[in-house]
């Protein structure tokens, strides 16, 4: 990415007449909140219909009996919600170097507070993270001068992107330790696990067209390409890519948000995988690698928008490569579902956790001053 100034190319926010601003919600009708909530059922059933079948499956083969819950080493599972705060925190932390890039206010703890919110609504809205995502940005709304509500709105979608790119790196970076233990999975399971690996794979290629694509404009096939995806998206393409050209002059926040992404994100939730599963036995000790690599294949699968938060779809994955690997250890009886499932009640805990800061802070509710009039 090329040397740019901060202002360069900021995209700015025009409201036409009677339409609504960036960050405020417009009032729906009855239909679409009926819609909404036909969505949010269906996922709801969805997300309890997966579990209800990994569950069901697991007892049929006998791999599901005579779990003892109680237990649990509970100094494990406290090590591994603290793992789970960490994460949100340098979730935060990634955004708000991004803020800063923009000179937009917000204090690391105004971030902290609207990022654990944001995981908070992803557990309860339909649209999972992206949901979480739009309340955020709503929040974020009220709390910056008007003339930064998009630049702000924006850096939502560009602490998701570097997210992103983290995490379609890490399972890379984690495939290694798990790879022969694919072989060991169903095989609708191991189809599965390359269909996610070839989705990461084409997220990364996208990602790089997306920063390189001031030079890849010289090619006359991908301008025609980029003319057509102006056309099919109304020019909405074309707004994206020049939103995302005013930071240009970012490569180091961008690097700093991807390294961010792949350590304090991905790799802290696998440490938090792995003190879940300690928690139920540690002859689990020596699957480190392959404990962090199903988490990511699974996170990455949750992010598909079917399920609330990912549940299920990432239980899937998860207990698919954590049993090909325990079942290597022959004086392990622990059921993979198991600890996947215990996984999920962290990630659930560490969402209802952000509810406490939406019912505490008040700041959204107090909107941003107006700019001083120049003169």
């Amino acid at each position: 990415m090329t040397k740019n100034t901060k202002k360069d190319a900021a995209p700015t926010a025009q409201t036409a007449p009677g339409c609504a601003a960036p960050g405020s919600a417009p009032e729906e009708s009855a239909p679409n909140k009926a819609v909404v909530l036909l969505k949010y059922a269906v996922k709801i059933l969805v997300t309890a219909g997966i579990v209800a079948v990994l569950v069901y499956t697991s007892k049929r083969h006998g791999t599901f009996d005579g779990v003892d819950f109680s237990g649990l080493n509970w100094g494990w599972l406290a090590a591994a919600f603290v793992l789970y705060i960490v994460h949100l925190f340098v979730n935060a932390w990634r955004w708000r170097l991004l803020l800063a890039y923009r000179e937009i206010p917000c204090s690391l703890f105004s971030a902290f507070s609207l990022t654990t919110q944001s995981f908070f609504f992803s557990l309860v809205m339909p649209g999972g993270a992206i949901g979480g995502d739009v309340i955020r940005a709503g929040f974020l709304a009220y709390r910056v001068p008007k003339g930064q509500k998009f630049d702000g709105v924006f850096t939502i979608l560009m602490d998701r992107f570097t997210g992103m790119i983290g995490i379609f790196l890490t399972v890379f970076l984690a495939l290694p330790f798990a790879w022969r233990y694919l072989d060991g999975t169903d095989p609708r399971a191991k189809l599965l696990t390359f269909a996610l690996l070839g989705a990461s794979a084409a997220g990364l290629l996208s990602a790089a067209v997306i920063f390189l694509h001031k030079q890849l404009e010289k090619i006359a096939f991908f301008r025609w390409g980029e003319d057509l995806g102006a056309k099919l998206s109304r020019g909405f393409s074309t707004k994206l890519l020049n939103a995302l050209d005013s930071y240009s002059g970012a490569t180091k926040e961008i690097v700093w948000c991807v390294i961010a992404s792949i350590l304090g994100v991905n790799f802290v939730l696998g440490l938090c995988f792995y003190c879940v599963c300690l928690a139920f036995s540690n002859s689990l000790v020596p699957l480190f690698g392959p404990i962090v690599a199903a988490i990511t294949v699974g996170n990455i699968a949750g992010l598909i928008p079917l399920t609330m938060s990912g549940i299920g779809l990432r239980d899937y994955f998860v207990a698919a490569i954590l049993g090909a690997a325990l079942a290597e250890l022959p004086d392990c009886s622990v059921p993979p579902l198991a600890p996947t499932l215990v996984m999920t009640g962290v990630i659930i805990a560490g969402g209802l956790f952000g509810g406490i800061f939406f019912l505490f802070d008040n700041a959204y509710k107090n909107k941003a001053p107006a700019p001083p009039k120049e003169g």
